[in-house]
């Protein structure tokens, strides 16, 4: 299994901590998220890491190099980064994808456990999601015995919308090589060519579940503490709650 972690962006809401750092390496009590990443990859038996970058990308590369904890990484850097979204960076790693692939974004924090869980259960073409509650925000997915019945980005989330039912993704999920091939990365491409580069990669899971074209599992966090890294608030949140917690 290979992992592809998407850390091109510019981390606008987290000005001005990231005017002259990556949004990956902003230091929560005193290390860069995408270090505690790594780390948890690296202690979950993955061997192979592709990091997608973009802004201030030589910062990150010169940060962890090669090789980081016994995994081999690699980098695909997407230039266009300031006009494009991560349905994009996703597609520059198109030719990565010669495995089984776990994706995940470069703002996240979590519990190691939450990865580990998820290869010894051996699952794939599976979305983490935890409990939704109303300090969330973002793309939701309404489930059905352990299956997504839809997937439901924020702007389409109206006021109207019924939360009553949904889980809120962590942003990691995990892939047979099968469906990314024949699934994802065609559905994707379509996006690419048809000039919408600037979406999330979440329309495409989205159409695919809608079409009937993907089934995608279902595993929750159990508890497993995880925090998306958006905003200064999110980052004061995340050095507290994961100030005692072994990553």
């Amino acid at each position: 299994m290979k992992a592809i972690i998407l850390a091109a962006g510019r981390g606008q809401r987290l000005r001005p901590i990231t005017d002259n750092v990556p949004k990956c390496l902003v230091p929560v009590n005193g290390r860069p998220i995408l270090e505690y990443q790594l780390s948890a990859l690296s202690r979950s038996g993955i061997t192979k890491c592709v990091i997608v970058v973009g802004y201030l990308a030589s910062q990150i590369e010169q940060r962890f190099g090669r090789r980081y904890g016994g995994m081999d990484i690699s980098y695909v850097v997407n230039q266009d980064f300031s006009s494009t979204n991560n349905i994009y960076s996703l597609w520059l790693a198109r030719h990565e994808v010669d495995d089984d692939i776990l994706l995940l974004e470069a703002d996240l924090l979590f519990d190691a456990g939450i990865i580990a869980d998820l290869i010894n259960a051996r699952l794939l073409d599976t979305a983490v999601l935890d409990d939704f509650d109303p300090s969330m925000d973002g793309t939701v997915v309404i489930g059905r015995d352990n299956q997504a019945v839809s997937m439901v980005l924020k702007a389409k989330q109206m006021g109207d919308f019924d939360y009553s039912g949904a889980l809120k993704t962590v942003n990691i999920y995990i892939f047979s090589k099968a469906t990314m091939n024949g699934s994802i990365l065609p559905c994707v491409g379509d996006y690419i060519s048809s000039g919408h580069r600037n979406e999330f990669y979440e329309a495409v899971i989205a159409d695919l579940i809608d079409r009937g074209d993907l089934t995608l599992g279902i595993h929750r966090t159990e508890g497993r503490l995880w925090r998306e890294i958006d905003t200064p608030s999110d980052l004061i949140t995340a050095e507290v709650d994961f100030k005692e917690v072994d990553l």
